[in-house]
């Protein structure tokens, strides 16, 4: 009888953790590293911002963080474009050693390694909303793109994609530029 209970706790629990941490997809095209993952929760928050935290299991580590649009956006029109850009700010923000892991995955993707991986609570990003308004993300899917550390020095520059979809519960991180690698585990790491 212990043993047949063994089994089944082992069996929830192995199907638990899929439902807590789903798998991450990985999309390896045209020598860019994109992943998409599921949306585990999304919410505004006390101070106005938005928040996404995401959740999974990439390559048979649990990761994740979360992304917190602050509240104001300025639409921009851009020439030949029907929808204006809108710029604002973010926050990659740390949910503990699921962070930690997401950076040291992300660092194996891309071919590189880090050591003594330490995650702060939140690192700055400009934004821009491609031809979406982020204030109304709980509505829309917005594509945007993270520009970490725009005003710092060269070696911590860098730029990804970060495409959300609330109501598809998905969110993409998506490579900019294969030249960024480098400087956006830096970013993420300061």
């Amino acid at each position: 009888m212990k043993y047949l209970l063994g089994i089944l706790i082992m069996i929830w629990s192995v199907f638990s953790s899929a439902k807590d941490y789903p798998e991450v997809i990985v999309g390896e095209e045209d020598g860019f590293v994109d992943l998409t993952f599921t949306i585990s929760n999304s919410k505004k928050i006390e101070s106005g911002s938005y928040q996404v935290v995401v959740k999974g299991n990439l390559k048979g580590y649990k990761v994740g963080f979360a992304i917190e649009l602050l509240p104001s956006w300025n639409p921009q029109a851009v020439d030949g474009i029907d929808n204006a850009f809108y710029w604002g700010e973010a926050f990659f923000r740390s949910t503990g050693s699921e962070s930690e892991n997401f950076i040291k995955s992300l660092a194996t993707l891309y071919g590189a390694t880090v050591n003594d991986v330490s995650v702060p609570e939140k690192v700055y990003a400009q934004v821009v909303g491609l031809a979406c308004n982020p204030e109304k993300i709980d509505e829309l899917p917005c594509k945007m793109k993270f520009f970490f550390n725009p005003d710092g020095e060269e070696d911590l520059y860098s730029e990804v994609f970060i495409n959300i979809d609330t109501v598809a519960k998905e969110l993409e991180f998506n490579e900019k530029n294969n030249d960024y690698r480098a400087p956006l585990l830096r970013s993420l790491l300061q």
